[in-house]
């Protein structure tokens, strides 16, 4: 099982903007061996011009704490080996991974996880949730064909810095007391698209006020090479700044409750004359 160790990433500072955020963040717990990831520099970022509330309901869980974030597309950093240039534009090869460690009172049934998109136009073909087992203190990075394989397909973003939820209550991934699992949301970015402004160009909202809750990778070659990358935070660059996916988990109870429906459709499903 291959593990990495966080070394610190460097980023030049990008305008920060206000998220205002409508929900209660549920306890988290870690590793005790921190994962980390190669260094990449963000050459640059786009501010989220209007704030905005990402409202969701119910039982919620996130790995950010701030209230200030930025626009964030992966193709925006630089990295080597592999190596990108830094230029903002995404590729279909990009994929960004959150970690998050519940500790429920009781078993939930993950209902999917919101985020906020910078671009009507973005369709990012691919998101959903894996859950990785906590081996020894430390959790893996998603293997390639996890990837390449997750639940939802074409997610669309219905306007310009809207609110994006990828729906997986149908997948029934649960998680309760003692599960000792990582709930990793991973969303996959489409090919050729380029961050340019606010509501140009695909990207997400990101935390970026301190502390960095040390949750977030990415990858820029589908997880082909098992190489990662992430950001971090040195208090004392003052050209880094923190960064972490505005990622937030939905929990709901394990079933849902019968629709109701008219005796004269009961009626049609059973023949009854």
């Amino acid at each position: 099982m291959d593990v990495v160790k966080r070394e610190k990433l460097y980023a030049p500072i990008i305008v920060l903007v206000l998220i205002i955020l409508c929900a209660t963040a549920a306890p988290l717990w870690g590793w005790s061996q921190q994962e980390s990831a190669r260094k990449a520099h963000l050459r640059g970022g786009v501010e989220l011009a209007i704030p905005r509330t990402l409202g969701v309901s119910g039982d919620t869980l996130q790995c950010f704490s701030g209230s200030q974030g930025a626009l964030l597309n992966p193709g925006c950093f630089t990295t080597a080996d592999p190596s990108q240039p830094g230029d903002c534009t995404s590729r279909s090869s990009h994929f960004l991974v959150q970690y998050l460690f519940p500790d429920l009172f009781e078993m939930r049934r993950l209902r999917g996880f919101a985020f906020l998109s910078n671009d009507a136009d973005t369709v990012f073909p691919s998101a959903g949730a894996l859950l990785i087992p906590i081996e020894n203190g430390s959790v893996r990075f998603p293997t390639a064909a996890e990837l390449a394989n997750l639940q939802v397909n074409n997610v669309a973003s219905p306007g310009d810095t809207s609110q994006v939820f990828v729906d997986l209550f149908a997948e029934e991934i649960l998680v309760g007391p003692e599960s000792r699992v990582a709930l990793v949301l991973v969303l996959q970015f489409p090919d050729g698209g380029q961050l340019t402004a606010a509501t140009q160009g695909p990207a997400i909202a990101a935390d970026s006020e301190a502390p960095n809750a040390d949750c977030d990778f990415f990858t820029i070659d589908g997880g082909a090479s098992g190489t990662w990358f992430a950001p971090a935070y040195d208090p004392g660059d003052p050209n880094s700044l923190p960064l972490d996916w505005g990622f937030v988990a939905l929990f709901g109870p394990l079933t849902v409750a019968v629709e109701e429906t008219t005796w004269t459709h009961v009626k049609r499903l059973y023949q009854v004359p």
